[in-house]
């Protein structure tokens, strides 16, 4: 699985996200603590805003001699705050509660220990695992790239990229676990943008519309906006062919569980574009249904991608047709991320994909995909 980051810029932005969680009105939060052995130093307490703005400082104050501060602020809704020397401490907290308590030791600040708020405390945890996640990948990428430049053994070089290819896939498993079950929209944000380090563009762009469908945050329909757009205009400008590497897809199965394409990677995958409205795809579904049961026990799968509008319809269809394998769609008919993705223009429409991911065959129906499958299959 590649890395692909989407943008410097766009980045840059996403990670310093605030969620939001409304109020029914403005309410005073309070933040309070020790920091130890960071001198008669100036402590600043600021927002960090959505959309990549400039941070902003709320207020200043002078750390006493035992390191005590205090500081209050009024705010409409849930978001990111940090408390920030002028030197090297950063501390970050979300203010869920009205009185939140951070001691930390600024020789050690990353430690620092949070009382009052829940939302903080599981940001945390979450960076705490996915720095360690983070730095094991680094070094087995910075391992890998030694031993390349060295012309190391071609065992060496193998196994170091099976490894990395193994960590990938676990970071980003722990990000997307992460994402589904947050239920803070500003730890949902903090999260979406720090997987786009790792993840494809399109599996971000899923995992952030289920959230925003989840939590109804004005801020996360933003970044759906936002990614989305960046998404489409780097997919056009990529050719769909023969020989050519699938375009990522992630979208959501009928559970609303997000089902990606890559996470079928090491199998002959035959993404089948469709939907229940649509005649001569349901006349060809029996013959994808026949190289399905003839050949699954091959290392062989399909993909259902539907074009449908009506989930109810979409449903109904997989039952009838007795399609049995994974399905997705994002329920949006001609206006799918997948259309531009995989330059088509009309349904049905397939490819197929070998084990590394590399398309070798497209628009297979009738006999055409049983003579390839045979071939490719044996």
């Amino acid at each position: 699985m590649s890395i692909k980051i989407i943008s410097t810029v766009l980045l840059s932005t996403l990670i310093l996200i605030v969620g939001c969680k409304p109020k029914s009105n403005e309410a005073t939060f309070s933040v309070t603590g020790k920091i130890v052995h960071a001198g008669l130093n100036k402590l600043m307490l600021q927002e960090v805003p959505y959309g990549g703005k400039p941070i902003v400082t709320l207020d200043s104050i002078t750390l006493d001699k035992d390191g005590n501060y205090a500081f209050r602020f009024i705010a409409k809704q849930e978001g990111i705050y940090r408390l920030a020397t002028e030197k090297d401490l950063e501390i970050i907290f979300i203010n869920d509660e009205e009185n939140i308590q951070i001691n930390a030791d600024a020789d050690n600040y990353q430690s620092y220990v949070v009382k009052g708020s829940k939302n903080t405390n599981d940001m945390l945890n979450f960076l705490k695992q996915y720095r360690k996640k983070d730095s094991s990948l680094f070094a087995t990428f910075y391992n890998l790239d030694a031993l390349q430049k060295q012309n190391g053994k071609d065992s060496s070089i193998y196994w170091l990229q099976k490894q990395k290819n193994e960590k990938i896939i676990d970071l980003n498993n722990f990000v997307e676990n992460n994402i589904t079950n947050a239920t803070s929209p500003a730890i949902i944000y903090y999260i979406l943008g720090l997987s786009l380090r790792s993840m494809e563009g399109a599996k971000v762009l899923a995992l952030a519309k289920a959230a925003a469908e989840k939590t109804k945050a004005a801020p996360l329909v933003q970044f759906v906006a936002l990614l989305n757009t960046q998404v489409q205009s780097n997919t056009k400008t990529t050719s769909i062919g023969i020989g050519t590497m699938a375009p990522e897809i992630a979208l959501a199965d009928p559970n609303g569980k997000i089902i990606s394409l890559s996470n079928l990677k090491g199998k002959y995958v035959l993404v089948d574009f469709w939907a229940s409205w649509c005649g001569p795809c349901r006349g060809e579904n029996p013959n994808v249904v026949a190289a399905y049961e003839k050949y699954k026990k091959k290392n062989f799968t399909v993909l259902g991608v539907s074009l449908d509008d009506n989930k109810a319809n979409w449903i109904e269809a997989i039952q009838h047709d007795k399609l049995n394998w994974q399905h997705i769609s994002d329920l949006k008919k001609w206006e799918s991320i997948v259309v531009g993705t995989y330059q088509f223009e009309g349904i049905p429409f397939n490819v197929l994909i070998d084990p590394t991911g590399k398309i070798i065959a497209k628009e297979l129906r009738g006999q055409a995909l049983q003579d390839t499958l045979a071939a490719v299959l044996r």
